[in-house]
């Protein structure tokens, strides 16, 4: 039996077909993910954590919002990033309530050998792309992505 997804009736059409370009996006993440998971043992939004931390130290809550991951959420996720040894914890001299994350050389290893995206069928596509076509997707996709993480952080917050 084939599983439908279907809007409420007052959704648009071309809300609609948007939702299931999405949709049609993600699973061509399935392979990168699949693929990550075999070379490295890290999911997607954990390489995502590991990429933000290669500029420099970040709170564990800037990491959250920045990913669009609930405190708890990102606590656990840099948990076990911890426990890999692929990030290190330090309170700051300062002030002693903050604490910073930090990709470590193991962290930074892992990043190097995590090329998942390097020959496949999403880069192939993007590089396809006209220069212009490449600036809309990339707009469009993180206007997405905000609209998305603010509605959840509101959700969050109503808990």
């Amino acid at each position: 039996m084939a599983t439908t997804i279907s809007a409420p009736a007052s959704t648009s059409n071309e809300t609609k077909a948007a939702i299931l370009a999405v949709l049609d996006a993600i699973t061509l993440a399935e392979p990168v993910q699949a693929r990550l998971w075999q070379i490295s043992r890290i999911t997607m939004t954990q390489l995502s954590v590991l990429h933000r931390l290669r500029g420099g130290p970040q709170t564990v809550g800037r990491l959250g919002a920045e990913v669009g991951l609930s405190p708890a959420s990102v606590t656990r996720l840099v948990d076990r990033l911890e426990k890999r040894a692929l990030v290190a914890r330090s309170r700051d001299a300062e002030d002693r309530r903050r604490v910073d994350v930090r990709l470590t050389a193991q962290g930074e290893r892992v990043l190097g050998e995590s090329k998942v995206f390097k020959g496949s069928d999403v880069l192939l596509a993007v590089e396809a792309m006209s220069s212009e076509e490449r600036r809309a997707m990339t707009s469009s996709l993180a206007r997405f992505a905000e609209l998305a993480r603010g509605f959840a952080a509101a959700k969050d917050e109503e808990r």
